[in-house]
């Protein structure tokens, strides 16, 4: 959705005359924005846990960093198969805790239904497909970038969802309609992550048979 837009040239130019000269100057090198992604992930899965806010800001700068690992590798001349690896898997164990730290929330709350638990296990399963099909893809050197709920999409919807969740929370509470749009946000975020990240895996699926022939 966001890969060739506007948006997102803007947003490397953003990354390349800002954050990565500062990252130069610190000496810093990729693989350390990558460590600081993860943490940073850490850090929003709890977040979640007492404030979707505080979490859905963090879950913002986690995705902020895991763009500016690449550019900093690229302005360094230090883009290399192992860093890449390196991203990659630390980006799951990211996500992995962003959810499952909204799900500790809804528990939290005592809201952690069987629909809710079955709905973020299914935003993960669908997050991690999304990544796995394309890496097979191009395992077999068949490029595979189709599809609307890639990771950058992921992030935006779940820190936004995060912070303007909070938002409706506590306008609910101030006129005294705490049991109305309490967490609807959250909710229908992780519902439609849930059904769009698996039909983007299975466009995936379907775009590589074709390309793959018999």
């Amino acid at each position: 959705m966001l890969k060739g837009s506007v948006l997102e040239a803007a947003f490397y130019r953003f990354l390349s005359r800002y954050l990565v000269p500062f990252c130069v100057f610190f000496r810093l090198k990729a693989n350390h924005i990558s460590f600081f992604s993860l943490l940073c992930g850490l850090a929003a899965g709890i977040s979640f846990i007492f404030s979707p806010f505080w979490g859905g800001l963090l879950t913002l700068i986690t995705g902020l960093l895991d763009t500016l690992d690449g550019a900093l590798a690229r302005e360094l001349k230090q883009v290399k198969k192992r860093g890449a690896f390196l991203d990659s898997v630390l980006d799951r164990y990211a996500e992995f805790f962003i959810l499952l730290g909204i799900w500790a929330y809804f528990l939290r709350k005592g809201h952690a239904t069987p629909l809710i638990t079955i709905t973020v296990f299914l935003v993960l399963f669908g997050s991690v497909m999304v990544s796995y099909t394309r890496a097979r893809a191009e395992g077999l050197l068949v490029s595979c970038f189709v599809g609307l709920f890639q990771r950058a999409e992921r992030v935006i919807a779940i820190g936004v969802a995060g912070m303007v969740n909070s938002l409706i929370n506590f306008t609910a509470r101030a006129n005294e309609a705490a049991l109305v749009g309490q967490d609807a946000v959250l909710i229908v975020t992780i519902i439609f992550l849930a059904v769009g990240t698996n039909l983007t895996a299975l466009w995936r699926l379907f775009h590589v048979l074709n390309k793959l022939g018999d």
